[in-house]
């Protein structure tokens, strides 16, 4: 299979160009419905998103925290999953976006697809790679061949507990980007970044050494949040603040997304404390 366009490579060099973090939009497939999380999509895109985060919805997201596993569930019950994103990913491709997508998918949506179907699906319907936070770096080195054979990037995890030698691992396999969780939890909003979390961040950053970029999510939902996380990290990540103003609850929907995505981006910072190590 020929090795598609890396949109993801040219999204952090743009950004690097720009001298700013990435802002990563996560949106769960067929949340509330196929039509809003479409709407919610493009909306996130149009407000300035740099790449774009699906997540699979899957009955046991142990990942997630409850805004996001509450969304998962429903889109599961309203007849979601896989092939949601699919859906979605195809739909935003045969508009035009020509933003990187990353599908978010535990290991037994794809396996229950079968591994090779599902791969050969997400790289058909213009998902560019993956990220499996279930799946440590090394772990399966036939399911991470599979996916360079695709054509798919793929990201992986590392969190504050990660020996040293597995955050090494995991910045050699990560072809997308190495995701940082920089707490020990799950996903959601709070009040202020954990403790610890930019020096985690650096530090990592350091190892990584310009090998990937460095990307930082969990936890993260504010303007001063993504501003602080963006002068450490290559990318910042926003999920349950996104779903939870899609939900409507905070008389929101899909143009409090577009408000808040193009919020959000208008904090993303210079990256000035890391110059030096570019």
């Amino acid at each position: 299979m020929s090795q598609p366009m890396d949109r993801i490579g040219a999204a952090f060099a743009q950004t690097r160009t720009e001298g700013r973090s990435a802002f990563i939009a996560y949106l769960v497939a067929g949340y509330p419905s196929s039509d809003a999380a479409l709407g919610a999509a493009q909306a996130a895109l149009d407000g300035g998103a740099d790449i774009l985060e699906i997540g699979v919805p899957f009955s046991d997201p142990m990942a997630d925290g409850p805004v996001i596993a509450a969304a998962s569930r429903a889109a599961l019950a309203a007849g979601g999953g896989l092939e949601g994103a699919l859906d979605l990913s195809r739909a935003l491709r045969a508009r035009g976006a020509g933003q990187p997508i990353l599908a978010m998918s535990y290991l037994n949506p794809l396996i229950a697809a079968g591994t090779g179907d599902a791969l050969d699906a997400l790289a058909a319907a213009g998902v560019d790679g993956l990220i499996v936070p279930d799946l440590p770096a090394g772990e399966d080195p036939g399911f991470e061949r599979e996916v360079a054979e695709r054509g798919l990037r793929i990201a992986f995890l590392v969190a504050p507990n990660t020996p040293k030698r597995r955050v090494e691992l995991a910045v050699a396999a990560s072809t997308a980007f190495l995701y940082v969780v920089p707490l020990l939890g799950v996903t959601g909003a709070r009040n202020s970044l954990a403790a610890g979390a930019l020096e985690l961040v650096r530090e990592i950053r350091a190892i990584a050494a310009g090998r990937v970029p460095v990307v930082a999510g969990f936890g993260i939902s504010s303007g001063p949040q993504v501003a602080k996380m963006g002068e450490a990290a290559d990318g910042v990540v926003v999920g349950s603040a996104l779903v939870q103003a899609l939900s409507g609850e905070d008389h929101g929907g899909v143009e409090r997304v577009r408000s808040l995505v193009a919020e959000l981006t208008g904090r993303t910072p210079p990256l000035r404390a890391m110059a030096a190590s570019r």
